[in-house]
């Protein structure tokens, strides 16, 4: 942090305002493989501030390719010392909204239609700027109509490297040790009038070449971008809900 804090944060400080960068050309190490880079470093710091695996789970690819357990342990003050070094600022208290928050368990409602409600907070997110960097961990009691306990909680985490406690699938998934690099950060913003996820996802013109997936209902593309996992069992349990194959999505404050 003392040789290379303001190097990275003048790097980064382009990303921080809604329409501040956009890649022109490509270049390794760009701004958004370099904050992918960082956020590897993140899911390593809050690693041990999550559960475990429930028993009988099958171990995560990602985790195969690590000794996450070997990982630090580091208190909260310090992951958000080293983070504030970078000019990033801790996500404050809030009502949930799964911009700001992931689900990391869920306590089912008896009432169905019971909103979503924090119980407890696990490890601290972060924005930078108008950016989101890494969202809340918390656990919340919901009704079924909102979250599903098992589904919402346990269902495989996109754009995501890792997580102690589910599945994860990010773009680094499958490649080596040296292309895994090339891997961009998803980019969600925050501005005086919307909530903007996704926001570098464009159609992928090879993505059918198999035939065209099953798609999930308009309201389950929606939850699925905005909380990046499955909430709820789908319609159609043969839909694909990969959120590459979505895109991006602007939902206005209110």
């Amino acid at each position: 942090m003392d040789e290379h804090a303001d190097a990275v944060r003048e790097a980064l400080l382009p990303l921080a305002v809604f329409g501040g960068w956009t890649r022109a050309t490509y270049e390794f190490g760009d701004p958004l493989e370099l904050l992918y880079a960082l956020s590897r470093v993140s899911d390593a710091l809050i690693y041990k501030f999550q559960p475990q695996l429930p028993p009988g789970s099958e171990t995560p690819w990602a985790h195969d390719i690590h000794e996450p357990e070997r990982w630090p342990h580091v208190t909260r003050a310090q992951y958000l010392a080293a983070f504030s070094r970078l000019g990033m600022t801790p996500i404050g208290e809030a009502t949930f909204e799964p911009f700001f928050h992931e689900v990391v368990h869920v306590t089912q409602h008896q009432r169905p239609q019971a909103p979503v409600e924090i119980t407890g907070t696990l490890w601290p997110g972060l924005m930078f700027g108008q950016m989101l960097f890494n969202r809340t961990g918390v656990t919340v009691r919901a009704g079924a109509q909102h979250l599903v306990a098992g589904i919402a909680d346990r269902s495989p985490l996109h754009e995501v490297f890792m997580r102690r406690y589910r599945e994860t699938l990010d773009g680094s998934l499958g490649w080596g040790h040296n292309s895994q690099w090339k891997t961009d950060f998803r980019r969600d913003y925050l501005t005086d009038t919307a909530f903007h996820f996704n926001v570098d996802q464009e159609p992928d013109p090879d993505q059918y070449l198999l035939g065209q997936p099953k798609t999930p209902t308009p309201t389950e593309q929606t939850d699925l971008v905005r909380h990046r996992c499955l909430t709820r069992p789908l319609q159609d349990p043969h839909a694909s809900h990969r959120t590459s194959q979505i895109g991006r999505l602007t939902i206005p404050r209110t």
